[in-house]
């Protein structure tokens, strides 16, 4: 819904949220759940009279209740004893979406090497996408589609793209760049996630996406963190967060925690610090953290 069809008292929660915003925005490190159905009828019922603006906050509240999955960045080669791909998705929740990224995007040589544990993990009910860089909107169109179709020829067990570094502020160019690639990904049957680190001051980037990464950065900066009135009126599986230098299990528990409640419908929570890179391996509570985020 626009801030139009929700009322003047949206518009200003929206207002003091861009007011209060970081000024300094995450740099992004990505780089380098039925009712039954007569329940179901009453609810729709019960909305359609209230109309549209009664209805929306509530859902995406409602929804936040739920377990989130993963959205894991696998940044790190399919190899060692245990395979760490292996681990990875045996112990991730079916529905789960892991990031390959071979070498900031698609690497030909490396195909073979990542054919195995990306069939082992669609086996155990996880999607895999390819990571892609966008630079804002700045990196060209073509040069994103071919990355895109690269990783569709190489990979092609691939189920998706990763746009990191998504923009941030709209603007018409921006917004036709992004659900063009969107809609080059969806052509393949793909999902896409975008990426640009922090929350934007609209909703825009839902209406180019299919996911949003809200948050990135670490645990610290997410004690702190309060998402944006629309991120908590939006449908959970839309939202993302992942909080990195979470150094104790107790941490990462505070944070799936802090994740659900705010409407994330994926997260992912490492040990590892912000540099050199926190997801060049799988924290070291990740059992835990499956079994319990």
């Amino acid at each position: 819904l626009t801030s139009v069809q929700r009322g003047p008292e949206y518009a200003a929660a929206m207002l003091a949220f861009a007011q209060r915003r970081r000024s300094s925005r995450v740099t992004s490190l990505m780089r380098g759940c039925a009712p039954r159905l007569s329940l179901t009828l009453a609810l729709f019922g019960a909305l359609a009279l209230l109309g549209p603006a009664a209805g929306a906050a509530p859902l995406g509240a409602a929804q936040a209740t739920a377990a989130p999955l993963q959205l894991i960045p696998a940044y790190f080669s399919p190899e060692g004893s245990p395979d760490p791909w292996h681990e990875m998705c045996e112990a991730a929740p079916s529905g789960s979406t892991v990031i390959l990224n071979p070498d900031n995007g698609p690497v030909k040589k490396e195909a073979k090497v990542y054919a195995e544990p990306v069939r082992f993990c669609e086996e155990h009910g996880q999607r895999v996408i390819g990571y892609v860089y966008t630079k804002y909107g700045k990196r060209s169109l073509a040069t994103v589609k071919k990355a895109i179709a690269n990783y569709y020829s190489w990979y092609p067990a691939v189920e998706g793209i990763f746009l990191d570094e998504m923009a941030e502020a709209p603007s018409a160019k921006v917004e036709t760049y992004y659900k063009e690639l969107t809609a080059y990904v969806h052509e393949r049957g793909g999902f896409v996630v975008g990426n640009p680190g922090d929350t934007a001051a609209t909703s825009w980037q839902l209406g180019a996406v299919d996911q949003v990464v809200t948050f990135e950065g670490s645990a610290a900066t997410y004690a702190t963190y309060s998402p944006a009135p629309w991120v908590l009126a939006a449908r959970s599986q839309q939202i993302a967060n992942i909080i990195f230098a979470a150094a104790t299990t107790s941490q990462m528990e505070a944070d799936c925690v802090k994740a659900a409640g705010e409407n994330a419908g994926s997260v992912y929570v490492t040990n590892l610090p912000g540099k050199p890179d926190p997801y060049e391996a799988l924290p070291s509570y990740w059992a835990t953290e499956t079994a319990s985020c």
